[in-house]
């Protein structure tokens, strides 16, 4: 069978299984040292890292925005992590640095395993939901590909970052938007209102109503979006703890680092390839017009793409490219237009973005002979898919009517 003759979701998997495949039998091969290559920061001590420091943090809701300026989320996610302390509470809270200690009390690492079993079940039905046609196996084996992936299994799920739950909601909210009930609808609404109360750059999402001209639904999930940010701070501190958290995002808004996994930590690392990282803080500024003018391009092909799978990756890839303090598992947010471009008719959709989110959502093993991080081979094909997306939207379009 021809490569234009298979169903994309085959390729997708034969790409990201057969990927998968060598890095394990490579396991046996460098006696676990591309393990190491493979981890975020190379280190194993990290793991579960994000999962237990904020659940450290909402042992004590009163004191733990003014406490460290590490607790980025908003004050909802700490509603969700303080239900997973009153699950086995400590006697005294935890220090804010006592992420070691909250991870080995009790039985909080099964928790943290039960959870992630179920939302990795809950993650299937979603697809199962999305792709009925592609049938139960197919999808399960779409799945297992996507789950044994470096954003997902060593990203989100090593790191025990909310990430994952973020997605899977937002995934959700787009599955339920365009239903036939006004109680699905309603729950779309609700999905992305949480989820942007978890992570705050899913709000991006509601874009998508904008675009689609839904005024009303889009003027519910703004009021259900303040809701859902603002009243969690009267249980964390109030006003002061708002104040607050507004100056830590505003910390790490001027912050940068040289990793792959955003504009401007990707434009910092060029920067010390090339030997020029001594002037990078001349050169942030530029970086930082560079994500903007990303963030602003983003949102104008949203508006001017024809595509439906397309208004997830615009919105999509600004929270997988755009946030600028982030890490490897804001990849898995590209999972989300990967399924509503699976959900696509077969001949409309051009097979460079499958090969290029099989490349994301695989174990790259070739990059370990490189002697360069994992992240770079991760979210390189991010890069060219937005480009090439960008290219289509705007230099193609420009060419046709020429």
């Amino acid at each position: 069978m021809k490569l234009g003759q298979m169903k994309r979701i085959d390729i997708f998997i034969a790409i990201s299984l057969s990927c998968t495949a060598v890095f394990l039998i490579m396991l046996i091969a460098t006696k676990g040292d591309a393990a190491r290559w493979l981890v975020m920061e190379n280190n194993f001590d990290y793991s579960y890292t994000d999962h237990f420091r904020h659940i450290a943090f909402a042992s004590d809701m009163k004191n733990f925005y003014f406490n460290t300026y590490d607790a980025t989320f908003p004050a909802f996610a700490y509603l969700l992590y303080r239900v997973l302390v009153l699950i086995d509470p400590p006697d005294k809270p935890w220090d804010v640095n006592g992420w070691r200690e909250a991870r080995d009390y009790g039985f909080n690492i099964l928790a943290y395993i039960m959870l992630t079993v179920l939302l990795v079940l809950i993650f299937k039905l979603i697809i199962d939901k999305c792709l009925p046609e592609e049938g139960r196996f197919r999808t399960t084996v779409l799945t297992s590909a996507l789950i044994l992936s470096a954003p997902f299994m060593a990203g989100a799920i090593e790191r025990g970052n909310i990430s994952f739950l973020t997605a899977v909601m937002v995934l959700a909210a787009l599955y339920l938007k365009d239903r036939d009930s006004a109680v699905c609808r309603e729950a779309a609404l609700i999905l992305i209102a949480m989820a942007a109360g978890l992570k705050l750059y899913p709000a991006i999402t509601g874009f998508i109503y904008v675009k689609e001209k839904r005024w009303r639904e889009g003027v519910r999930l703004l009021i259900y979006g303040l809701i859902v940010f603002f009243v969690p701070f009267a249980f964390v501190g109030g006003l002061p703890a708002l104040i607050r958290y507004l100056q830590v995002l505003f910390f790490f808004e001027n912050q940068g680092y040289c990793s792959w996994t955003n504009i401007r930590n990707f434009l910092l690392s060029v920067s010390q390839v090339l030997g020029q990282y001594e002037n990078s803080a001349y050169f942030v500024k530029y970086f930082k017009i560079a994500e903007n003018l990303y963030l602003v391009l983003c949102l104008l092909s949203l508006f001017k793409t024809r595509e439906k799978w397309k208004y997830a990756l615009y919105t999509a890839g600004v929270m997988a490219l755009y946030v600028p303090y982030s890490y490897r598992y804001v990849a898995v947010y590209m999972v989300i237009p990967l399924i509503m471009y699976l959900t696509e008719r077969q001949d409309d959709q051009k097979m460079i973005y499958c090969i290029l989110f099989a490349l994301t959502f695989t174990i790259p093993f070739y990059g370990y002979f490189t002697g360069m991080g994992a992240d770079f081979f991760i979210f390189l094909p991010i890069y060219i898919m937005m480009i090439y997306s960008f290219i289509e939207e705007w230099i193609k379009t420009i060419a046709v009517r020429g």
